[in-house]
């Protein structure tokens, strides 16, 4: 538990520096771009974030389980994923420029091709990024794994400032920054990891193949569908409405998003170790005690925000954003629902049953499209904001069922505080306050 609480708290730390950073990012790219340049930078960056996601396959999931197995040297797992990384990459560009050339007209309407060919070259980095970041996770590496995410998103910031602030240059130069720190950063953890398992192998293991392929493809479809969950409502956006009400969406989502940090922080720990261990009493207890802290330290910070949404939207990001204000609140009540069942998903994930997550993303993905389609024409991004909450709340619903039952734990015991957590968060403010007078 130490060691996890360890992790837990540098992922933490890692993800609040991340948040600052990222927070920095957007206010430079709003503030420059204006809310139009926004939504149609957003557009352009949600086509390659689709193709990456698209052609990945599960492999990075799936290089993190087998690693927690031990089933295969790390060099041949580091091996692969270069090699799938390569062959991915050059399928997503060429299924992006069919997009752009054939149905980008319909597709993303009034964003300029330029913009969205531009952001092609982001896949190739972007791709081997994740695949050599999962092979640090499977082993455990949180340090390394979270010291290069947050180099890479440094590099970005200065990068940002240099190209918006310091010369005044447009979208291009946005999607060119994050050309650069992904480029950048991919270099420097493909050195660092290899000096570190002593090498890689390129041997084609079949067996390793036909295993990442069979764990890959049952998280693949989910993993496609959790994206699309997450990003569907700005395309759909732009179709019902235009690029200005796609900037004004995305700073409510980005927002309300930043409360998933201790959930990601605590789920990016908890894959691994599921994964890797083999205590069957431990593997019970442990996740609902996780699972109901950071769902009620979420529900505390959500609503922190909610008081605080209007005060915090008009200072970052001045008053020509005050439409995101409404959608940022709404779209709090399904952030800490997804949030909820973000460990219960890597959890399940971690048991060797991706397959169970799939279910759910396929359902609520089904589930937002249609309420989207719905609600966007009547209400626009306050419709958008709704489908959302709803959609990620049965996501929530449907998660703690399956995992209460797999698991064998009580609803109640997986999302509620229980009496043994509140002795310890007595026990760890009397430490603090023991420690002061002392």
């Amino acid at each position: 538990m130490k060691t996890f609480i360890k992790n837990t708290l540098i992922t933490f730390i890692t993800r609040i520096l991340q948040l600052i950073l990222g927070v920095g990012i957007s206010i430079i790219i709003a503030r420059v771009l204006g809310p139009e340049g926004k939504g149609i930078y957003s557009l352009a960056m949600l086509l390659s974030a689709l193709l990456i996601t698209f052609s990945q396959f599960g492999i990075s999931s799936a290089s993190v389980f087998y690693i927690g197995k031990k089933k295969y040297p790390i060099k041949e797992v580091l091996g692969a994923n270069i090699i799938f990384s390569i062959l991915i990459s050059f399928f997503a560009i060429l299924v992006g420029l069919i997009i752009i050339f054939f149905f980008g007209d319909s597709i993303f309407p009034k964003v300029a091709k330029e913009y969205l060919l531009l952001a092609l070259l982001l896949i190739p980095f972007r791709v081997s990024l994740n695949f050599i970041l999962s092979v640090l996770l499977g082993l455990q590496k949180i340090k390394e794994y979270n010291f290069i995410q947050l180099m890479q998103i440094l590099i970005f910031l200065i990068l940002i400032s240099i190209f918006l602030l310091g010369f005044g240059f447009g979208i291009k130069a946005a999607i060119i920054a994050g050309i650069l720190s992904s480029s950048s950063a991919c270099v420097i953890l493909f050195n660092q990891i290899k000096k570190k398992i002593g090498g890689l192998s390129f041997s084609l293991n079949k067996n390793l193949f036909k295993d990442f392929f069979s764990y890959g493809n049952k998280a693949y479809i989910g993993n496609i569908t959790t994206f699309l969950h997450l990003k569907i409502d700005m395309w759909m956006i732009n179709i019902f409405l235009n690029p200005l009400a796609v900037g004004f969406y995305s700073i409510a989502v980005g927002l309300s998003e930043k409360i998933w940090l201790i959930s990601q922080s605590a789920g990016t720990v908890l894959f691994p170790k599921v994964s890797s261990e083999t205590n069957k009493k431990n593997l019970r207890e442990f996740t609902p005690i996780v699972n109901r802290n950071i769902l009620f330290i979420t529900v505390l910070i959500a609503i922190l925000f909610l008081l605080l949404g209007r005060w915090i939207i008009v200072s970052l990001y001045s008053e020509k954003f005050l439409e995101s204000i409404l959608p940022f609140q709404i779209l709090l009540i399904g952030a800490v629902a997804l949030g909820g069942s973000r460990i219960m998903t890597n959890d399940i994930a971690g048991r060797g049953k991706p397959i169970l997550n799939t279910y759910v993303a396929v359902v609520s993905v089904i589930l937002n499209i249609l309420l989207n389609i719905i609600l966007i024409p009547k209400f626009g991004i306050i419709g958008a904001a709704w489908a959302t909450a709803i959609s990620y709340s049965i996501t929530f619903i449907l998660k703690t069922i399956i995992y209460s039952k797999i698991s064998g734990n009580s609803i109640a015991k997986i999302i509620l505080i229980q009496k043994s957590d509140i002795a310890l968060y007595k026990k760890f403010m009397l430490s603090i306050c023991f420690n002061k007078r002392t």
